[in-house]
């Protein structure tokens, strides 16, 4: 039969054990750099992605503004027809030119991400090659 005593001595081997079993290793601490590293690198291009788009946001708004003042100063329809197409052509192209930009921003980002994932992949395969060789 157990004592009070023995109890204790057994579940604080237990917890003792259990903190050298759940010790981090080097290659815990390895993972958790490449982890880091990885967010760090989605946070940035978050950061790129939203500067990105609020300045076309405000570029677009600042046209939209100047097309409004323009077609109430038109003094006849063929007039207000060529800064309506005018501003289609040059919004058109605007948006085709951010498409490519997020796109970049979000290729970026994308590498960033795998970049030290891979890197640390890479480095764990090493290591269980040597231990099978």
């Amino acid at each position: 039969m157990m004592t009070e005593s023995t109890k204790k001595d057994s579940a604080s081997r237990t917890a003792t054990e259990r903190l050298e079993h759940d010790a981090p290793t080097d290659a815990d601490t390895q993972n958790l750099e490449a982890f880091v590293e990885a967010n760090e690198a989605i946070m940035n291009g978050m950061a790129a992605l939203s500067s990105e788009m609020l300045a076309f946001g405000n570029k677009r708004l600042g046209e939209n503004i100047e097309r409004s003042e323009s077609l109430m100063s038109c003094n006849d329809t063929q007039e207000a027809f060529r800064i309506q197409w005018d501003f289609f052509q040059s919004a058109t192209q605007q948006y085709l030119d951010q498409t490519n930009n997020v796109l970049a921003v979000m290729a970026k980002m994308t590498g960033g991400f795998w970049a030290p994932v891979e890197e640390r992949t890479k480095e764990e395969l090493r290591g269980l090659n040597k231990e099978t060789s």
